[in-house]
């Protein structure tokens, strides 16, 4: 998640950015210290983050072009639809797809940390009047790993920047982080998700905020005629950030509805193997 921006001050039912995460699409690999890294947001030219991408999706392009088609189901968030009618929504649907096709075999691992996990967020969510699909937001942050860190110092289950956490009350020192207690920083993830809602309006402009941050979010509404998530002209991370929560929405809540694009058939898990464990996070 990017740091609060000055706005904010005033005051988410699979495996891995997903197991991926960051922000589309890009990297991450396990390690033996629990420390995630996560591109950060593009400034300007062509990030790590792209060219990671970039290097993947070139990489894959022979296995994907054997690949499956995958079912184009009607999918939501909170109660907003996927417009798979425009061309460049279904491309990038495709992309986060194809992406994680490789790390199918990671679900298991995910699904098990969610079972621990979404017992303890869920009741939080409700106390703030928050859709389930948010469930799914640490999800795309963290892999659920508690000890996930990025580098620009975000860190969590929800990936919360150190002047983030402390606008929303967190403590953040070198002897206390509660940005590591999952129901402290799963609260005041809340109280930033329900006070960007009331600034935007819309559950996928909050989750593109969350992602960029809301002041990045208001300077974009007055360069731009409409507030389509779908539509904006944003960062490449951002624009596919909320694709990639859907992903895991989609992956965990009915996994047979997808399993005919996912599975790899046999002859190309061998090849499989040579990818990354995970292109979303690389794992220090």
């Amino acid at each position: 998640m990017a740091a609060v921006r000055p706005a904010v001050a005033v005051a988410a039912k699979f495996t891995a950015a997903p197991l991926l995460s960051a922000s589309s699409i890009f990297n991450r690999t396990p390690a033996k210290i629990n420390v995630v890294v996560r591109p950060e947001l593009p400034q300007s030219g062509v990030t790590q983050a792209d060219a990671t991408a970039s290097q993947v999706t070139h990489a894959m392009m022979p296995l994907a072009a054997n690949a499956p088609d995958l079912p184009l189901l009607d999918v939501d968030f909170c109660g907003e639809c996927l417009p798979l009618d425009q061309t460049d929504v279904v491309d990038r649907w495709k992309h986060v797809f194809t992406l994680f096709r490789p790390h199918i075999s990671d679900l298991g691992n995910l699904r098990q940390r969610a079972e621990a996990f979404f017992p303890i967020i869920d009741p939080i969510l409700d106390k703030y009047d928050i859709p389930d699909d948010f469930r799914y937001v640490p999800l795309a942050e963290s892999a659920l790993r508690p000890k996930a860190i990025s580098r620009a110092g975000a860190a969590g289950y929800w990936q919360l920047m150190p002047g983030t956490a402390r606008a929303l009350g967190l403590k953040v020192s070198k002897r206390t982080d509660e940005r590591f207690n999952v129901q402290k920083a799963t609260e005041a993830a809340c109280r930033y998700i329900r006070t960007l809602y009331n600034q935007l309006g819309s559950w996928s402009l909050v989750a593109a905020a969350y992602n960029a941050g809301p002041g990045y979010m208001k300077n974009q509404f007055k360069r731009q005629d409409h507030r389509d998530y779908y539509s904006m002209r944003l960062p490449r991370e951002t624009r596919y950030y909320l694709y990639r929560v859907l992903l895991y929405k989609e992956v965990m809540s009915r996994p047979d509805d997808y399993s005919s694009f996912l599975l790899p058939a046999p002859a190309e898990q061998t090849a499989f193997r040579l990818w990354p464990a995970n292109p979303w996070y690389r794992v220090a």
